[in-house]
């Protein structure tokens, strides 16, 4: 494929943009995983200090195991939110200081990038699908009735 400069900074400029969305949406569900699960825990510190003053009860021990694998599900869940959001903001600089700050002249080094980046992009893109799926089916599978 011959591209010409141009088309190549027009790339860019596209994936810059696209690895920025992404980098917003990702620290976006981080913080949203995270005070899920500062809530959470603040409702698991209750029931623990129930347990402790000797309040015994299998509805109360129940709500324990919930809300610890609650907790650790969304952990989990944040951690691969965190690397897509350095992942992504590692592309996205990339991809600015390519466009932005390389010049014109160097041809097949922006064509280098521009492969080596879309290529990178893709992949992430065939990780937030798989997440999405693992995260729907865990969705179906928890809420069935």
């Amino acid at each position: 494929m011959n591209l010409n400069i141009e088309q190549i900074n027009n790339i860019l400029n596209d994936l810059w943009n696209f690895h920025l969305v992404l980098f917003g949406i990702a620290l976006t569900i981080f913080t949203l995983l995270y005070s899920f699960i500062l809530s959470k825990r603040e409702e698991l510190r209750g029931i623990s200090e129930q347990i402790k003053l000797g309040a015994n009860s299998p509805l109360l021990s129940q709500k324990e195991s919930f809300a610890i694998k609650y907790i650790t599900r969304l952990k989990s869940a944040n951690k691969h939110t965190a690397r897509t959001i350095l992942i992504t903001f590692i592309f996205f600089g990339f991809s600015w200081v390519s466009h932005r700050l390389v010049s014109d002249c160097y041809l097949q080094y922006k064509k280098t990038v521009l492969f080596l980046v879309a290529s990178l992009t893709f992949i992430i893109i065939i990780y937030f699908i798989f997440i999405f799926i693992k995260i729907y089916q865990n969705y179906k599978a928890e809420t069935k009735i």
